[in-house]
C-alpha cells in the first residue's frame, strides 16, 4: 500500500502549481529539520487538491512553534513574530502518493534512495 502525504502550500508557491500537477502529475517535496539539516525528498504522484481544514492550520501552528524554538539558539534576540513570519499560512492542500524517498541531508549519503530500497 502506498503512503500518502499532504503538502500544505502557501500562496507564493501556488502560481501555476495546480496547472502543472494536473498536466504531468509529478510532485516532489523536500523537508528539512533545523538545526541538524536532516533533509528528505519525497517524490510521488499527485492525487488531488482539497480545501484546507481546521487541522491543517493546527499542524502549521505546531510547525511554526517548532521552527521558532529551533531558531532561538541562533537568533536569541529576534522577536517571536519575526521568526513566526517565516512559516506562512497555507492556501492550498495537495495530496500525493509517495513513490520514492531520498536522503538529502548534506554529506556523503545525499541523494541515496531509501524508498523503494536501492537494488543490490
Amino acid at each position: 500500500m502506498a503512503t500518502a502525504l499532504t503538502a500544505l502550500v502557501p500562496e507564493p508557491f501556488t502560481v501555476r502549481l495546480v496547472e502543472s500537477l494536473e498536466d504531468n502529475g509529478e510532485i516532489a517535496l523536500t523537508v528539512e529539520d533545523f538545526p541538524s539539516h536532516e533533509t528528505y525528498q519525497f517524490k510521488g504522484r499527485y492525487r488531488r487538491r482539497r480545501p484546507l481544514q481546521d487541522e491543517d492550520y493546527a499542524v502549521v501552528g505546531r510547525i511554526r512553534d517548532r521552527f521558532v524554538k529551533s531558531m532561538r539558539h541562533a537568533f536569541a534576540d529576534a522577536p517571536e513574530h519575526v521568526l513566526q513570519a517565516y512559516i506562512l499560512n497555507p492556501s492550498l492542500a495537495v495530496e500525493f502518493e509517495v513513490r520514492e524517498v531520498f536522503v538529502q541531508t548534506p554529506g556523503p549519503g545525499a541523494g541515496t534512495r531509501l524508498v523503494p530500497p536501492p537494488e543490490r
